[in-house]
């Protein structure tokens, strides 16, 4: 019980901090119902982490899936990010065959590019800085008609 409370106070991963007060909790004899509802999980995940810890002990608790490592090196993410931020205008397809001109890589999935889209400044599906139809005068002559007429229905 020593390293589950260790765990707790080492991990910064919730879910391994849920795990691991499960145990804990669990130790006194109080219900899988009462702990799930204090951790605001199911019975049936409280009853899977215990039978986990029963098998493997603390290391059954601690998250398996860690991400992938990235396939661009830091200093790459870092040039590709200011690439990004000085576009003003960018399709996803042209960010994909940027990558694969300067480094050869290409994603299997579509959230990569928006990933780094979104870390240049962009946003995807709409990858423009602003508005290119925002008129300001209708802006304008609108939030002048709200604050006269007190609402926002036309």
């Amino acid at each position: 019980m020593d390293r589950v409370a260790q765990l707790s106070d080492e991990t910064t991963d919730v879910r391994e901090l849920k795990r691991a007060g499960s145990v804990k909790l669990g130790e006194p004899g109080l219900a899988t119902q009462g702990i799930g509802t204090v951790l605001q999980v199911t019975p049936r995940a409280v009853r899977k982490w215990w039978r986990r810890y029963e098998r493997e002990g603390v290391d059954g608790l601690v998250g398996r899936n860690r991400g992938s490592e990235s396939s661009l090196s830091i200093e790459q993410r870092q040039e590709v990010e200011d690439w990004l931020g000085a576009q003003e205008t960018l399709r996803v397809d042209e960010v994909r065959d940027e990558l694969e001109a300067r480094y050869g890589i290409v994603y299997q999935s579509k959230q990569s590019y928006s990933d780094l889209l979104d870390a240049g400044g962009l946003s995807y599906p709409q990858t423009e800085k602003s508005n290119r139809k925002r008129n300001e005068a209708q802006v304008v002559e609108r939030r002048d008609e709200i604050k006269k007429n007190g609402s926002s229905a036309k």
